[in-house]
């Protein structure tokens, strides 16, 4: 127990009675009875006062938070007293969480229950604990002080705004439509599974006219198909060091984690088996197809939590188990940064080597920054150096590209903020059968 600033202001007062003590018979009383009374009126309050290991508080929240967005917390209070309760809490936020407010004050009335809220915002992914909450209860009188420290600890899991990219990433489809004049920016309806019949319109592919139906009803009739269903898609995730650089101040690693999280949930809307993998000089996670709700959860949860590790990426080891966990063709998007020649060799290697029957497409973001450097007009001998520089990695950029796609590697490098649209789009293209269309994009 600890006494408040009213009590010690109270005890200044005793100057007054102390003065008294001057007069004799009279003051020596007066101060016994001041001390005595404001002993008693700190007993009776401190009596009266709400036991702090009493309070009930329950955290009401949801177990899988979104990442980089505000989340609501929830702090459900009983008073177990007759009497009023005014509390101060602290709840023990993770340090990586940023916070709306410190602590919460709540006053409640005699057998309330209370609802106070605050909110938190996750800037990683991962796995979470809210440690014990402390809570410090005034007295009724505002005499005194009770502190207690409560086990009420959460784990929670911080997962990427899934939501909020579906979002933002159909917005941004549906601009492309329009600055594109409404033309399609993917090739649905393309595929190897028959769909239908109908009456040939112009623009149409004359390759899919029926003939026989249309000799039979005397106009051109077109077959319509589309992509195929029960397809294998495998998400290979790099987790070496290749994917710690950041970008916007967000790492490439978590660039591809979101990617893979829009394409695993188109994929199964399209009726596909998805898998994942995750890798560095080992094997870390392996997801095999399937699909289904139930899938897609286990899939977050290997994802939702991936991190970056210091070691070099061993992709022959990854191809390898590749080829011993889906002997069936797949497409495979794989997600890394090939950042010179000899990396690049090095994946072409591993595929041709271990898993040439899978279709592998590059998945890989720009750097803007470096476009910017190189588009930057040189005012100074050191601008000019730095442009140079900056036009000799992009070309080298195109040629690691290059050596990818000759091999037989489809490969996309895409601005961060068109990352996860582009992946998608380039997941449905090759499964559409356009993959020929496509060449590297830079």
């Amino acid at each position: 127990m600890f006494v408040t600033r009213r009590f010690i202001i109270l005890i200044l007062l005793g100057i007054f009675p102390a003065a008294l003590s001057m007069i004799p018979g009279v003051g020596a009383y007066a101060l016994f009875g001041y001390n005595l009374l404001l002993f008693i009126i700190l007993v009776v309050d401190f009596s009266l006062t709400p036991r702090p290991e009493a309070v009930k508080i329950e955290r009401v929240m949801e177990r899988k938070l979104s990442l980089s967005v505000w989340n609501r917390i929830d702090l459900a209070i009983t008073n177990p007293s007759a009497y009023p309760l005014k509390a101060r809490i602290r709840d023990g936020i993770p340090d990586s969480f940023g916070t709306e407010c410190e602590v919460i004050d709540a006053e409640m009335a005699g057998h309330e229950e209370k609802t106070v809220s605050y909110r938190v915002r996750p800037v990683k992914r991962g796995e979470y604990l809210f440690p014990d909450l402390h809570i410090r209860v005034t007295g009724v009188l505002g005499l005194c002080v009770r502190t207690k420290t409560l086990p009420v600890s959460d784990t929670v899991k911080v997962f990427p705004n899934l939501k909020d990219m579906r979002n933002r990433h159909l917005l941004m489809i549906q601009k492309k439509r329009l600055s594109a004049g409404f033309q399609r920016i993917r090739q649905l309806g393309i595929g190897t599974e028959f769909e239908s019949i109908r009456e040939y319109t112009q623009g149409d592919d004359y390759r899919h006219i029926n003939w026989s139906v249309t000799a039979r009803e005397g106009q051109l009739y077109i077959n319509r198909y589309e992509p195929e269903r029960n397809q294998y898609v495998y998400i290979l995730m790099d987790t070496s060091r290749v994917m710690r650089d950041e970008i916007k101040g967000i790492t490439r690693l978590d660039y591809a984690v979101n990617a893979a999280f829009i394409v695993a949930e188109t994929a199964m809307n399209h009726g596909d088996n998805i898998g994942m993998m995750s890798f560095d000089s080992d094997i870390r996670r392996l997801v095999k197809p399937g699909k289904g709700a139930a899938h897609f959860q286990r899939l977050a949860e290997s994802l939702y939590n991936i991190e970056m590790t210091e070691t070099a990426a061993d992709y022959e080891k990854a191809f390898s188990m590749l080829q011993k966990a889906q002997t069936r063709r797949s497409l495979v998007l794989l997600f890394t940064d090939p950042y010179n020649f000899e990396h690049a060799r090095e994946i072409t290697r591993a595929w041709k080597n271990y898993a040439p029957r899978h279709k592998v497409v590059v998945l890989s973001i720009k750097n803007p920054l470096l476009a910017a450097e190189a588009e930057k007009r040189a005012m100074h001998r050191e601008d000019l150096f730095s442009r140079s520089a900056a036009l000799k990695l992009l070309d080298d950029r195109k040629r690691i590209f290059s050596i990818l796609e000759m091999s037989g590697i489809s490969a996309m490098e895409s601005n961060p903020d068109d990352f996860t649209l582009e992946a998608v789009n380039r997941y449905i293209s090759l499964k559409s059968g356009a993959a020929h269309s496509l060449p590297f994009q830079q």
